[in-house]
């Protein structure tokens, strides 16, 4: 009894050290032409709509030259904080030349992030 305990609890940290939200197509340094395709990834929890109540889910937001936002509340909407509350997992981005840093945040069904947050590194693009 005492092993498959053990079991269980190694399996549940080794699923939340697993979790991570990360850009799929794009990366630190690249050079881009807007607009480009960026795509959201999403391993260890699972991609639902803002307002949907389902264990382990949540969704992307895009922030677009944000150096810090409050974790404990709900991520603003703006030209910065872009929302993609439908479950989407990918966007055309169209930024003006010159650089940029990019966040993925995952967020609750009520743009929280989540506990432990859930945030991609953040990355350097150069827009053409």
């Amino acid at each position: 009894m005492k092993l498959i305990l053990a079991l269980l609890l190694i399996t549940s940290s080794l699923n939340i050290l697993s979790e991570k939200v990360y850009f799929i197509n794009i990366k630190d340094g690249d050079i881009l032409k807007s607009p480009f395709l960026i795509q959201f990834g999403l391993a260890g929890k699972g991609v639902a709509p803002a307002g949907v109540d389902r264990k382990n889910t949540g969704h992307h937001h895009l922030l677009i030259n944000v150096d810090k936002i409050d974790l404990s509340m709900p991520i603003p909407s703006s030209a910065q904080h872009l929302h993609f509350g439908l479950g989407q997992t990918e966007t055309n981005l169209d930024l003006p030349s010159g650089n940029h840093i990019l966040q993925l945040v995952l967020g609750d069904k009520y743009h929280v992030p989540h506990q432990p947050p859930l945030m991609s590194q953040r990355i350097e693009v150069t827009v053409e």
